[in-house]
C-alpha cells in the first residue's frame, strides 16, 4: 500500500460515490446549466441502479422506480407498480435463475424541459440452466422521470437480440 493512501483510521468522511455523482456534485456546486446538471445527475441514478441489479439488491435496486412503475420483460406480460417489480426481482435474483447481470447504457436523452428522459443500452444476462448456464443478450429502453426532485424509472422494455438463450459450455 501506498504510504500516500489513507489509512483505516483517515477513511472516515471520505466520499465512496461514483465518478458520475461526483462530477454531478462538481457541477451543481460549480453552476453549470440545469440540463448539464440533471443529466449528470440522471447518469448517476443510472450507474446506482445497475449496480444494485448487478449486486442482486432487490431493496436498493427499488430505489430507482416510480411507484407506479411498468416494466416489459421479454416474451413476458406488462409488469405494473413497484411491488409487482419487487416481486421479479425477488423471481431473478433470489431464486437462483440469474446467475450474473450487466447492463451498459449506449445514449442517454434528455428533454429541455429536464425532468424526464430516456436512455437505452444492452444488456447480459447468464442464466441458470438444466445442463449448462445459458447466455443471453439483449437490449433494453428505460423512461427516466424527475418526481418529487428524483429520477425514477417509470417505464423499461427489454428483450433479447436471439431468439432463446445460447448454452455457455463448460
Amino acid at each position: 500500500m501506498s504510504k500516500y493512501a489513507p489509512q483505516d483510521s483517515e477513511k472516515e468522511g471520505l466520499y465512496e460515490g461514483s465518478i458520475a455523482e461526483i462530477l454531478a456534485g462538481f457541477i451543481q456546486g460549480n453552476g453549470g446549466d440545469l440540463l448539464t446538471r440533471e443529466r449528470a445527475a440522471l447518469q448517476a441514478r443510472t450507474e446506482g441502479g445497475v449496480a444494485a441489479e448487478v449486486a442482486f439488491d432487490v431493496p436498493e435496486a427499488l430505489k430507482y422506480w416510480a411507484e407506479d412503475a411498468i416494466m416489459q420483460p421479454a416474451g413476458s406480460p406488462l409488469i405494473k407498480g413497484k411491488e409487482a417489480i419487487r416481486e421479479l426481482y425477488e423471481q431473478y435474483f433470489e431464486s437462483g435463475l440469474l446467475r450474473e447481470f450487466s447492463g451498459v447504457s449506449s445514449h442517454l436523452e434528455m428533454a429541455d424541459s429536464g425532468d424526464l428522459a430516456y436512455e437505452y443500452g444492452v444488456n447480459r444476462m447468464v442464466l441458470a440452466g438444466d445442463d449448462h448456464d445459458l447466455l443471453d443478450v439483449g437490449k433494453y429502453l428505460a423512461v427516466w422521470k424527475k418526481i418529487n426532485g428524483e429520477w425514477l424509472v417509470v417505464a423499461l422494455s427489454f428483450t433479447s437480440d436471439a431468439p432463446e438463450p445460447c448454452a455457455i459450455e463448460d
